[in-house]
């Protein structure tokens, strides 16, 4: 356990420094209006070799130098990476990963990429409406990912105060960013109603009967016994 949450705080403090470990970054933020979007940022390197870890930080020229075919071919093999990798869970039930639009930046910064930039990261964005009825949100990091992943959800403009740590093969814990809907309210019709008001009368009145016919016998066998006259020995 401490040697993961020491590589955790490793990881969390890349976020702000550049680094040498390849890590990825999930920001998830949910709207009044039932909307959500994602932005992640990632390092090449998760998708460039097996083990991430083996090559050391990419320049920005990598990308730069390329074809425009070449480039657009290096944002496709990224989206594919994250539809791979990166499950959303809704409620328990997963749903792919919407639409990406991916781009390439300064990852010391996150900013624009420069000519002179040191690290490249990519930048994918996305945004679809929350799932009908659905209250709770999870992610789902695949095990072939290679890189371990730091998760903060945010609902409208208020994060949780932890941000969530996975390695691959975990899913994240829950995050709730609204109420469970109320059961739907049942409404008798008002026939059916006064029917069972009926009903219940009725049963009510005939218990009524059986108790005081009940009642009723005891008394008579009472009186009957009293007036009963004893018979004469022989």
């Amino acid at each position: 356990m401490l040697p993961r949450l020491v590589f955790a705080l490793i990881a969390l403090s890349g976020l702000l420094h550049a680094h040498n470990v390849p890590s990825m970054t999930i920001e998830s933020r949910f709207t009044a209006g039932g909307n959500f979007d994602l932005t992640i940022n990632f390092d090449p390197r998760a998708f460039l070799a097996a083990d991430p870890r083996s090559l050391p930080p990419v320049a920005g020229s990598w990308f730069s130098d390329q074809s425009p075919e070449q480039a657009a071919a290096t944002l496709e093999k990224a989206g594919d990476y994250l539809r791979q990798v990166v499950g959303l869970i809704f409620n328990g039930r997963p749903i792919p990963l919407p639409k990406l639009t991916v781009q390439p930046i300064d990852g010391s910064d996150n900013t624009t990429l420069k000519p002179d930039t040191q690290e490249l990261h990519l930048l994918a964005k996305c945004t679809a409406p929350v799932p009908e009825g659905a209250t709770e949100f999870q992610i789902a990091f695949a095990k072939s990912a290679a890189i371990d992943l730091i998760l903060l959800n945010a609902l409208e403009n208020a994060a949780e105060r932890k941000p969530q740590v996975l390695f691959p093969g975990e899913t994240s814990r829950s995050f709730v960013f609204r109420s469970a809907p109320p059961p739907p309210r049942v409404v008798v019709p008002a026939a059916q109603s006064h029917s069972n008001m009926l009903i219940a009368t009725l049963v009510v009145a005939a218990i009524a009967a059986v108790l005081i016919g009940r009642h009723l016998l005891g008394i008579y066998r009472h009186h009957h016994r009293a007036h009963r006259r004893p018979k004469h020995q022989e």
